[in-house]
């Protein structure tokens, strides 16, 4: 008997001691990854919070937006109003936009002409008469006789004609910020503004434009709003929990982000990085940010113009130490359940084997086929305690790999259709060569010999034209392989109008203008400008060849020239009256191989090597198009270029 409960001793004390082993060693490996998890868990909560918080954020500020709208609707549609300015009552016009601006909080309530000119300005009456053509809601309500609402930007002059108050509200000095662009210190005088703008009839004629705008350059109504009603004025160990921002560019013009002096951070900058994923790409940063003193979770997200282009950033961000502390507290949490557990295990040694091991070879066994690649194995769960709840996180762990897979596989097939995309490009650029430059060495060395036999009879010119388009087709095909590198250009000080001359003589006796009209609007007092002469005949033949391609049954194509002062460019544009293009097709103009015409009338490189062309000539081009009237392109040659 002795010998027996010796026995029953040992093998207690073995399966007691086997069973604290197992029970440690599988308590440490779910406290990795439980640790792991809640680390995992926590951060993901913390980031879909801040993403929650954007979007209320996005409203509050679209909401601004909205009332300004409303207020300026309410005034272009009174019909005293409309009234009183076609009969010229401007004090009457006065007194109704001072109201209405004081009412609305609107720190700008103005009326245009029809020619964009000041018919009343209510917060500085004394200045009128000045144009304000362009502005772009102004210019829009003008254009297309609608209304139009937003955000834009205005410049220090406009704000000084409506105010010296709100030009020195908008002026905010640049303060040095770790991590920011390296810039030049110095002010920022622009205002960013919310604005509405609405056009106004009088028995269906269209008199003036109504428009109102509020500077948001040190006006903390929406931030302190967002703060409020999002993070409820919330503060964790002395700091506000929850902040928010408007960027004008890159400088903070209103936010509740404290100094380090404690007044609001105004002029401080966005770091480097978040500028040019959100201004420069125009996405939305999600990400740890450390913002003057503290790290928060932050998110920003780009605010476009009327013209979709980015002008500024609308920032939210949490402390993230009240997330540390609520992980701190999580895992010691986690811990002491853990600990619990193994007291149990001990005490109640049968319950455990039976019910614990099981599901810790189980959830062990999962780990391998995840380590293995097997991202799709899954644990059942067949409890609700923490082991259960274990499982449902170990679960979702799997998920998360196979949702972090399948995007990396699908920017890896992205770039592999654009390296492939480029090949092809490679592939047809070499092509043209072999196909194209033999042939035209040939009509060369003929064309040598008749201008030898030939050159000082009347085919004499006809001849050394026939050179010079001779050679101006191979340099056309050393562009198309040049087209994925930049080469250097050849530049020289011409004439744009005598390059445009010389281009559209050649072109007019081709047979594919006999039906087609070319009407010449060439100003006569441009500058000369620093070119290349035989790219940018490249550039307007190809252009007044699509515009005749689009008029296939004849049509009017004009080609104009200008210089604009005001921005020191020189403009050229060229508009056919063909069937236009599509809207949904505007934006993949410029894009390689894409083209609207049939197959085999056009290989889609026209307009990519024109555009290349234009940038290396750090210009412009732009492109107009209404269906059944026709586009125009319109390109831009800046000041530093002209010669």
């Amino acid at each position: 008997m002795s010998y027996l409960f010796g026995v029953r001793n040992r093998l207690s004390v073995k399966l007691v001691f086997s069973l604290v082993s197992v029970v440690l060693i599988t308590g440490a490996f779910c406290i990795f990854i439980g640790i792991r998890t809640i680390n995992e868990t926590i951060i993901t909560q913390a980031y879909d919070s801040v993403q929650s918080s954007l979007l209320t954020a996005q409203f509050i500020y679209d909401e601004r937006i909205n009332i300004s709208r409303i207020y300026v609707e309410h005034i272009a549609s009174l019909p005293y109003v409309t009234s009183a300015l076609a009969r010229g009552d401007y004090d009457l016009l006065i007194r109704k936009l001072h109201e209405v601006r004081e009412e609305s909080d609107l720190d700008i309530m103005n009326i245009a002409d029809p020619q964009g000119r000041i018919a009343v300005r209510s917060r500085n009456p004394v200045i009128s008469g000045d144009s304000v053509a362009d502005d772009r809601f102004v210019g829009y309500v003008i254009r297309h006789r609608k209304p139009v609402y937003g955000t834009d930007v205005m410049s220090g002059e406009h704000l000084l004609r409506e105010g010296r108050d709100l030009a020195d509200q908008a002026l905010i000095r640049r303060i040095p910020t770790p991590r920011a662009r390296k810039r030049s210190e110095g002010t920022e005088n622009r205002g960013l503004v919310l604005k509405a703008a609405y056009p106004v009839f009088h028995q269906g004629r269209f008199i003036g434009v109504i428009y109102g705008a509020t500077l948001i350059n040190r006006n903390y109504e929406i931030v302190d709003r967002i703060k409020s009603l999002v993070f409820k004025d919330e503060q964790y160990d002395g700091y506000d929990y929850g902040t928010a921002t408007i960027f004008l560019d890159d400088v903070r013009i209103s936010t509740n982000v404290k100094s380090q002096k404690g007044s609001r951070a105004i002029g401080t900058c966005v770091s480097e990085e978040v500028y040019n994923a959100v201004v420069e790409h125009g996405k939305i940063w999600l990400d740890k940010a450390f913002v003057v003193k503290n790290w928060y979770i932050s998110s920003y997200k780009p605010i476009y113009d009327i013209e979709k282009k980015v002008i500024g950033i609308l920032y939210v961000g949490i402390l993230e130490a009240k997330f540390n502390q609520i992980k701190q507290q999580t895992i010691l949490s986690f811990l002491l359940v853990i600990l619990v557990t193994l007291l149990i295990a001990v005490l109640i040694a049968v319950y455990l084997i039976q019910n614990i091991l099981q599901p810790v070879r189980t959830l062990y066994a999962a780990s391998r086929e995840i380590a293995k690649g097997n991202y799709e194995k899954k644990i059942a769960i067949t409890s609700s305690d923490e082991l259960g709840e274990l499982c449902a996180t170990f679960n979702r762990m799997g998920d998360a790999i196979v949702e972090r897979d399948n995007r990396l596989k699908e920017q890896t097939q992205k770039q592999t259709m654009q390296l492939e995309k480029l090949a092809s490009l490679g592939r047809l650029a070499s092509g043209i060569a072999h196909e194209i430059n033999n042939p035209l060495t040939g009509v060369l060395t003929f064309s040598s010999e008749l201008k030898d036999d030939l050159g000082d009879t009347e085919y004499g010119e006809d001849i050394d034209v026939i050179i010079n388009e001779t050679l101006r087709c191979r340099k056309i095909v050393k562009e198309v392989l040049d087209f994925a590198r930049e080469t250097k250009l050849e530049k020289q000080n011409a004439g744009l109008n005598q390059v445009i001359e010389s281009t559209l003589t050649i072109l007019e006796n081709h047979v594919a203008f006999q039906d087609t009209k070319i009407i010449r609007q060439l100003a006569p007092d441009i500058p000369t400008v620093s070119i290349d002469v035989n790219q940018m005949k490249s550039v307007i033949s190809n252009l007044v060849v699509n515009a005749a391609d689009a008029m296939p049954s004849g049509g009017t194509i004009t080609i104009a020239t200008g210089f604009d002062a005001r921005q020191s460019a020189v403009r050229m544009s060229v508009s056919d009256t063909g069937e236009g293009i599509p809207q949904e097709n505007l934006g993949k103009l410029f894009d390689p191989f894409f083209t609207t015409k049939q197959t085999g009338k056009g290989t889609g490189l026209g307009l990519s090597i024109t555009y290349g062309i234009i940038q290396r000539h750090r210009g412009t081009i732009q492109v107009e198009s209404e269906s059944g009237r026709g586009t125009t392109f319109t390109i831009t040659i800046p000041a530093d270029t002209v010669a």
